[in-house]
């Protein structure tokens, strides 16, 4: 019987109430009148550098986004709907055994060689190869056990047992295994094709000055039944950490476009004549990351206590100017799965207190920060040195958990080594985001003891609860959208009490694009959704 798949609620009408209730109209398309044109080049600045360009290994937002749209060929990409369909893959037979996978004639590697079911396969294996420390691509394959190929052009996965929305689990490309496959999987995060990729997709990768500049050039021999050549000759991507050089730069004319500006800019920006402001719900959230594996982090009312004296909504309003919602689970607003968790993760510092106190945390020499044992609770917590708003942000956070009686010493960092840091549960208290690669709930990447047990995992909190890990187990296989929320519901009431990390918001993603850059187009996909139909205006 073939697999029931749950639809998850259409994005595209949450990008238009928040447009309408929070912006004030515009649209979330850049451009103006006039037909579009082939060739120019196009500058865009973002904040911090990217990750290497491996699909396997990359654990990068930014990074996935030019891996997905730009220099790779997924094996499915989404559509305006959020419905899978078809991209490296023309077709496919789906049943609640397994997927059957027909690639397309005429996608070749930039080198020429053709892209085939083998590459797959290796990607694959690589993935699920622990050895291989990957990213985003093995985080979002654990009901996926194993992947036969049939012919040159043809492969099959089979699955561990039936689950909701099986093909979202196949949003990611192939690497060439001619290039990679001498490469042991212990060292593929270090591979020197990671800083020179060679990949498949509508862009050919040219040059990455690491912290400064990455060039692309658009690949001419591009399929035509994948939407053939981009519009522009080169995209070039300069690292800029400071928002106001960026503001400058946009307005000047240096750059055409900045990927992420802050809130506070969008209104000073929107007053710049010809530069507009694009929105869209994002689907990432900015949360405080507590060490589960540290003191005194392991205690789960400590955790809960330092996210009830969070003022969430005074935050987003303060510093956010409206542009985002408040988070009280790491499942979406906008999943069928989410359950209003809003009372349970309420803000009271007076209950706060009393947990802590419950906790045998207490005031013992009247220096205004509690202690237990001799120890004071007082923690260091990380942020990025590159964005602003994650700094104002942390601020208020240590100014709330003053309050109560926590010392948090924020403390910034490169966001490399930040990176590096968090990766490795090499810190005590961290303000991060965490963007869903995928439209389904999906949270084993962040909270699952198979995990937790993995070095340098996405689950960087170090959590596990074998609870939790049993519902997550089933809400992921099961069909029934009914079922499937009960037990998310039971999840996500289990993980709120839990508190690994503390959720703080969800975004809205904001880009502005200068008055020569034409067809920009934003939404929760990604900010270079639409990066191959981007043109410049003579």
């Amino acid at each position: 019987m073939p697999l029931l798949k749950i639809r998850p609620f259409p994005l595209a009408l949450l990008a238009v109430a928040l447009l309408t209730a929070s912006c004030g109209g515009g649209d979330s398309s850049g451009g103006a009148a006039g037909a579009p044109t082939t060739g120019g080049n196009a500058t865009v600045a973002f904040r911090s550098d990217f990750d290497g360009f491996n699909p396997v290994t990359n654990s990068a937002q930014v990074t996935d986004e030019v891996i997905k749209y730009m220099l790779f060929t997924p094996i499915i990409q989404f559509d305006s709907a959020f419905n899978a369909r078809p991209y490296l893959a023309e077709r496919w037979e789906l049943t609640d055994q397994n997927v059957t996978f027909h690639l397309r004639q005429g996608v070749t590697w930039h080198d020429g060689k053709p892209v085939t079911a083998e590459d797959v396969k290796f990607t694959f294996d690589l993935a699920k190869n622990p050895e291989t420390g990957a990213g985003i691509i093995a985080a979002n394959l654990g009901m996926v056990k194993s992947a036969t190929v049939v012919d040159p052009q043809t492969i099959r996965f089979d699955f561990v047992a039936p689950h909701a929305q099986a093909l979202e689990d196949f949003w990611w490309p192939p690497v060439p295994k001619h290039l990679l496959e001498s490469v042991p999987p212990s060292q593929m995060a270090q591979a020197p094709f990671n800083q020179k990729p060679v990949g498949s997709g509508p862009f050919k990768f040219v040059s990455w000055q690491q912290g400064q500049t990455m060039t692309v050039e658009a690949n001419t021999a591009f399929p035509a039944a994948l939407g053939g050549r981009p519009r522009l000759d080169r995209v070039t991507f300069r690292v800029i950490p400071e928002s106001t050089i960026r503001l400058t730069e946009l307005v000047s004319g240096s750059i055409q476009a900045d990927l992420f500006i802050p809130p506070s800019q969008a209104q000073q920006l929107e007053s710049q004549g010809g530069v507009e402001i694009l929105r869209s719900p994002s689907r990432s959230f900015v949360y405080m990351g507590w060490n589960n594996e540290r003191e005194p982090f392991k205690d789960p009312v400590v955790r809960r206590a330092l996210g009830m004296a969070i003022n969430k909504p005074q935050m987003i309003q303060g510093l956010l100017r409206g542009f985002g919602s408040p988070a009280h689970g790491v499942i979406p607003p906008w999943s069928p799965m989410y359950t209003d968790l809003s009372q349970a993760d309420r803000y009271d510092p007076a209950a706060a207190k009393q947990l802590l106190a419950q906790a045998g945390w207490r005031d013992t020499n009247g220096d205004g920060i509690l202690d237990k044992g001799g120890r004071p609770l007082r923690f260091t917590l990380l942020t990025n040195a590159s964005n602003q708003l994650l700094q104002d942000v942390a601020t208020v956070i240590q100014q709330q958990l003053k309050t109560i009686g926590a010392d948090a010493q924020i403390r910034t960092l490169e966001f490399q080594t930040l990176l590096q840091q968090h990766r490795a549960r090499d810190y005590e208290a961290v303000l991060a985001n965490w963007s869903w690669d995928y439209f389904r709930p999906d949270p084993t990447p962040l909270f699952s003891c198979a995990e937790a047990r993995k070095e340098s995992s996405p689950n960087r909190a170090g959590y596990c609860n074998p609870q939790a890990d049993q519902l997550m187990e089933t809400g992921l296989r099961e069909a029934d959208a009914g079922r499937a929320k009960s037990t998310w519901s039971q999840y996500s009431q289990i993980v709120q009490q839990d508190q690994p990390i503390t959720p703080l918001y969800w975004s809205v993603d904001l880009t502005a694009v200068g008055p020569t850059l034409q067809g920009v187009s934003t939404d929760p996909r990604g900010q270079l959704v639409n990066v191959t139909q981007w043109w410049v205006g003579r």
